[in-house]
């Protein structure tokens, strides 16, 4: 996942007016509370202009945009332009006496005047059931995006987009809002207290250009559906002006009256996982399928285009590398929350994620890797399961209401190391065997047969080397366990329903990743007296001792012990690919995904789950790549302590084993 300021930015200092011709109005409904009393209709005198993207709806809440293709900074890009033909245009007007401290939510048509390329608004009249010559008023403006419901402007951007390309129409859920103004009655009229200075309605969403990617060596399709968790934004949601003597000239309060839809919440229930992520919002997104509009993905020869978007492998050279792509980009409006209003964690950061369902349509790929009988069949047949709750894209920056921000949904999915351990016997660890390392070394690689043990003689494996295997069961249980430091690093304590914590690198100079050198670090945490330890392994160094990082091997894990501190017994693996979309604040990363909350909104199939037993095991000496700073062993344990162990030579006795495909599966 990559996110980058878009050169489309709808900004404050940037706004292009396009002013081609329609016949088509906004319904007026202008109206005023419901309360009762005597309605007044003052004459106003008032200018504003609009700050400067898709819908399908043609209605009065929405904001008519045009995209052109302009130069920014010496580049060639596309850029929405509002595009207002009518001639009058509806808002909600929120008015506030100061002094006496009420509000008045109303209705108002503003009328559109054109200065050659210039669209400015004028408001007229105004109907409102107070006196507004009496007292220190102030005024506000919502146009587009909304609906008044009482007293307050229920918003629910528009979440079926489309492409976006030069010369479309279309138009934007997202309300517009003006500053606090103060205003006064002079003579016959209500006027700004400043008439220097207007009023501007500038744009309260963020707007995601989403783009989609293929990076995976095998074709793929996406589900058009999408879900967005985030605390910073949500889709739904309601102004509710609780106004308060905050209130003053030119203040900048419409965010602050901002509530996300209460039923878009996803329910928790762990407190302290709340304390640390905030309240969480769903967001449902469906990109549209439009036939005549070439989004540069795979459709020839593809069924069911209306609900999914087809890739080629990356692999893939010439013509159809072309195919591994969208080249436009989907626009969606999403408004910003407030996330400290349910969080007092001082660190707490956006985080925003982006769920989708992902298949492999190579057709001679159909045993997923989280079935552990997928070893009784070729490799060549294996793929990944990404149906359900695959990660696509992730971040914790900061993002500017009215600004749009590119976003790129990657299908990122390498053949994992815990996936290349020969599985079959290892269902809850009762079926493996202990074997001496000449006879485990010869049925690895499939040069004896010792039945059931299918397809190793298919020669695609041998015993793993201490740079691969270590590197998978790396824990530092007991020093969270027992509060010991670590390499000379003391557990830190990441709070309650989390425990202490260790952010530790992989053992010794490096892992063996396909051939090249490999430095990692690994995050654990684990509550005292608990038998489960969470983590995210296969991350890039915190610090800059990997001069090629790389986070495609990203995974979260929960590890299940017999007990706190065994020393024998059965332990489980269960991992979560993360991969390179995983790219939440390393302020938050730990709180949000080493937590039962997150792992219980996993189904069984997303998750790779191996049982190995807490004992010796075998290793290879063989394939070294690096014979200076390679650490060579012949055996190692499975255990709960981070500390490195010893390298050893000494091949005596029978231990368990475990053989290693040798090259990836993709």
């Amino acid at each position: 996942m990559s996110i980058k300021v878009f050169s489309m930015a709808i900004l404050a200092s940037l706004l292009c007016l396009s002013c081609s011709e329609t016949n088509v109005d906004y319904d007026s409904n202008t109206g005023t509370t419901s309360s009762t009393g005597a309605v007044k209709t003052y004459d106003v005198d008032i200018e504003a202009s609009t700050d400067n993207p898709d819908n399908q709806a043609q209605t009065r809440a929405n904001m008519p945009f045009k995209v052109s293709e302009e130069n920014i900074s010496g580049k060639t890009v596309l850029y929405p332009k509002l595009n207002i033909t009518q001639q009058t245009m509806p808002s909600v007007v929120v008015l506030y006496n100061k002094t006496h401290n009420k509000k008045e939510v109303v209705e108002a048509n503003w009328t559109v005047k054109k200065e050659g390329s210039d669209v400015k608004f004028q408001l007229n009249s105004l109907s409102t059931q107070s006196n507004l010559a009496n007292g220190e008023w102030y005024i506000m403006g919502f146009m587009g995006g909304g609906e008044k419901k009482g007293d307050d402007l229920e918003v629910n951007t528009e979440t079926t987009i489309n492409v976006i390309e030069k010369g479309k129409e279309f138009t934007t859920s997202c309300p517009f809002a003006t500053t606090w103004r103060r205003i006064v009655k002079q003579g016959s009229k209500l006027k700004l207290y400043n008439e220097r200075k207007k009023m501007v309605f500038k744009p309260q969403g963020v707007f995601l250009v989403l783009s989609l990617e293929n990076r995976v060596g095998l074709n793929t399709k996406i589900n058009r559906e999408l879900t967005l968790e985030s605390n910073a934004f949500c889709s739904s949601g309601s102004y509710k002006f609780n106004v308060d003597s905050n209130v003053s000239e030119d203040a900048d309060l419409a965010s602050s009256y901002w509530e996300p839809n209460s039923a878009k919440a996803i329910a928790r229930g762990s407190a302290e996982y709340k304390k640390y992520n905030a309240e969480h919002y769903t967001t449902n997104i469906k990109l549209n399928y439009e036939s005549a509009k070439d989004d540069g993905s795979l459709r020839q020869g593809q069924s069911d285009l209306n609900n999914y978007i087809y890739f080629n492998s990356y692999k893939k050279s010439g013509q159809a590398a072309s195919k591994t792509k969208t080249n436009r980009g989907f626009l969606i409006c999403l408004m910003p929350v407030d996330y400290k209003k349910t969080s007092n964690y001082g660190g707490i950061v956006n985080e925003t994620l982006l769920f989708g369902k992902v298949d492999v349509t190579d057709p001679t790929r159909t045993n997923y890797t989280y079935d552990k009988s997928v070893y009784t069949t070729n490799p060549n047949t294996w793929k990944p399961f990404m149906g359900n709750r695959y990660l696509l894209a992730s971040f914790s920056d900061g993002l500017a209401k009215g600004s749009s921000y590119g976003v790129t949904l990657r299908i990122v999915r390498p053949t994992l190391p815990i996936e290349r351990l020969w599985a079959y016997r290892q269902a809850d660890g009762l079926a493996m065997e202990k074997l001496s390392r000449v006879d485990a070394e010869k049925v690895a690689e499939g040069t004896k047969s010792r039945g059931n043990y299918p397809n190793l003689d298919s020669h695609l494996y041998r015993l793993p080397k201490y740079s691969e295997f270590t590197a998978i069961f790396n824990n530092p249980k007991l020093q969270l366990e027992n509060n010991k430091p670590l390499g000379g690093v003391s557990p830190f304590n990441a709070g309650a329903g989390y425990g202490l914590s260790l952010t530790t690198g992989s053992h010794r100079d490096f892992v063996d990743l396909n051939g090249k050198q490999r430095k990692f670090d690994n995050w654990f945490c684990s509550v005292h007296g608990s038998n489960v330890m969470y983590g995210i392994m296969y991350m890039k160094p915190v610090d800059n001792r990997e001069a090629k990082p790389t986070n495609n091997y990203k995974v979260a894990v929960r590890v299940t012990f017999p007990s706190s501190q065994a020393t024998s017994g059965n332990v489980k693996v269960e991992t979560y690919y993360l991969g390179p979309n995983y790219n939440l604040s390393f302020n938050v990363a730990g709180y949000y995904m080493c937590h039962e909350e997150f792992w219980k909104r996993l189904n069984q199939e997303d998750i790779i789950v191996r049982t190995f037993k807490l004992d010796f095991y075998w290793l290879a000496n063989k394939d070294i790549i690096d014979r200076d700073h390679e650490p060579v062993s012949l055996y190692t344990k499975i255990n709960l302590d981070g500390v490195a162990q010893g390298l050893k030579m000494d091949s005596g006795g029978k231990s368990y084993f475990l053989p290693w495909l040798k090259s990836p599966a993709w």
